[in-house]
């Protein structure tokens, strides 16, 4: 209880410290994938499930882009993402260059690891607001982590929550999910399932298997 009053009393300032450095703008800052759909198959995190709604096959990354059903990728409340990075090995050190790379980019986010206490994987947990140059304030709690799958690459796996016009009232909303969903996404697999009627689609960038 008392680490989340600090998290909350710091996420408190920072996002009145943001919002005072922010613009008040409108419309949609996510960048919309024209073209794509929600799929059938899907992912789950306890008791969310996420639909593919984003894999391009040019993607160099194997990226794949899960949201909950009737939200789009024009303006998402929640998304998970899988990417493959083949000629990488290290889960800490892609955590930590993206943690700096993060700061570097979005002077007020701020971020901290934790550790998965069963995988002892690290997870990156980090908050960022909108760019300036987006057409709507946001802020967006991200947690990500990877791992080195051999014959695959790194595997990089992302949970992440945007509130839109936010204020110092959201604080509260994005420590709920971050208590609910930490666990959770630090053992979610990833697989992909398809609709009891359907087989299963091919996962390999989620698990690393074929």
């Amino acid at each position: 209880m008392k680490q989340n009053l600090v998290y909350l009393t710091v996420l408190t300032g920072l996002l009145g410290f943001a919002l005072g450095c922010s613009k008040q703008d409108s419309g949609s800052a996510a960048q919309p994938a024209v073209g794509h759909t929600h799929s059938d198959a899907y992912i789950t995190m306890g008791d969310l499930k996420l639909f593919r709604a984003y894999a391009p096959k040019e993607s160099a990354v194997d990226l794949r882009e899960y949201l909950p059903e009737g939200e789009t990728l024009d303006h998402w409340n929640r998304l998970a993402s899988v990417r493959v990075f083949k000629d990488l090995k290290d889960p800490k050190q892609y955590l930590s260059d993206l943690a700096g790379a993060v700061k570097q980019s979005n002077p007020a986010a701020r971020f901290q690891f934790l550790q998965n206490d069963e995988t002892k994987e690290l997870i990156l947990d980090f908050m960022m607001f909108a760019p300036s140059s987006a057409r709507e304030r946001f802020a967006e709690w991200n947690l990500m982590r990877a791992k080195y799958v051999e014959g695959t690459g790194l595997v990089v796996y992302q949970y992440a929550m945007r509130v839109y016009n936010p204020n110092r009232s959201s604080a509260p909303i994005i420590i709920a999910e971050r208590n609910k969903m930490v666990d959770r996404f630090g053992s979610a697999s990833f697989e992909e399932q398809a609709p009891s009627n359907q087989p299963p689609q091919p996962t390999r960038s989620a698990s690393g298997s074929p």
